[in-house]
């Protein structure tokens, strides 16, 4: 056994003896704290659900930001293409589709997180639908780029 194999299994063995130990503090303090629980139990979840709404409209925030941004980059653009030359495409369509891309991505990530703080079987399969055409307009897009090149190829 090498120096490097011995001093990989002690910090190995320190590892475990750190996690035996933090996952037997959590035992202790769970069993300490179960008499309490009807008491804690709606603190928390109130807290997690205000948490992940407000993580939740933060990423939607930052999806339509980058929509308003590709929005903004493409009409520049745009401009600066056919002020140089009017009868030359632009190519500006191809260029927003990679920020829709990109906002559509956030906005299923915000959906993912929103099916946690799903309380029906109707709002659920609501969210289930809307992430699937989400991830078809996403897919879209994606052909779209592949098939007609990319904007930074140009």
């Amino acid at each position: 056994m090498t120096e490097l194999d011995k001093g990989a299994k002690k910090s190995r063995s320190i590892l475990t003896v750190a996690l035996i130990f933090v996952v037997t503090l959590f035992v202790f303090i769970g069993t300490l704290l179960s008499p309490l629980y009807d008491q804690i139990v709606p603190n928390v979840e109130g807290t997690i659900d205000m948490i992940l709404t407000l993580a939740t409209n933060v990423i939607y925030l930052i999806g339509g930001g980058i929509i308003v941004f590709g929005a903004l980059a493409a009409a520049v653009r745009f401009i600066q293409a056919k002020l140089k030359d009017t009868y030359q495409p632009s190519y500006a369509r191809k260029f927003l589709s990679g920020y829709l891309t990109l906002s559509l991505e956030f906005f299923i990530g915000a959906e993912i997180i929103k099916t946690v703080l799903t309380r029906t079987l109707e709002e659920f399969a609501v969210l289930i639908l809307v992430i699937i055409s989400r991830g078809l307009f996403s897919l879209i897009l994606y052909w779209e780029r592949k098939w007609h090149g990319t904007a930074e190829t140009e």
